[in-house]
């Protein structure tokens, strides 16, 4: 298990948490997003909602997924 992994919310050992980051124009998220949720990877939902990160044009979202090792 990486050294950086946290155990999930169930405290179970052999899982952890890997955040995965959106960082771009509306659009370019919003059809990442899309795409994702066509391959059945990641609900719509699952995503937080965007945020300006400062830079004119540019946002952020984020979706933590848990796995687990078995």
């Amino acid at each position: 298990m990486p050294q950086n992994s946290q155990p999930n919310s169930n405290n179970n050992s052999n899982g952890f948490v890997v955040p995965y980051i959106l960082k771009g124009s509306r659009q370019q998220i919003t059809h990442t997003v899309y795409i994702l949720n066509g391959l059945g990877y990641a609900q719509l939902t699952d995503w937080g909602p965007l945020q300006p990160t400062g830079n004119p044009g540019e946002f952020i979202t984020i979706m933590m997924r848990y796995w687990i090792w078995r």
